[in-house]
């Protein structure tokens, strides 16, 4: 009987983090970012976070769903003389 409890337990717990994980990766965004010199970069927006002191957010104001979406939009920007260098995060 133990046994049985503590899979049912078990099971409930897994289906919990199931449902939830989608959600969140859902709301995640990726923004083009500006620094006060120029350098541009692309960053994961995390909701309940707050950009680092010294960055502006350009490019589309709901932000990008992909990684892609804002790496395409950022080489625009390049192009368009909008931004003095790239940073690539590691």
């Amino acid at each position: 009987m133990r046994k049985l409890v503590a899979t049912s337990v078990f099971a409930t717990g897994l289906l919990a983090i199931g449902l939830t994980a989608p959600a969140s990766a859902a709301e995640e965004k990726y923004f083009v970012t500006i620094d006060t010199v120029g350098m541009c970069s692309v960053i994961l927006d995390i909701p309940g976070t707050e950009l680092s002191a010294g960055k502006e957010s350009i490019g589309a104001a709901e932000g990008y769903d992909s990684m892609e979406d804002a790496k395409a939009a950022l080489a625009e920007m390049k192009d368009e003389k909008k931004c003095e260098g790239v940073v690539v995060g590691g």
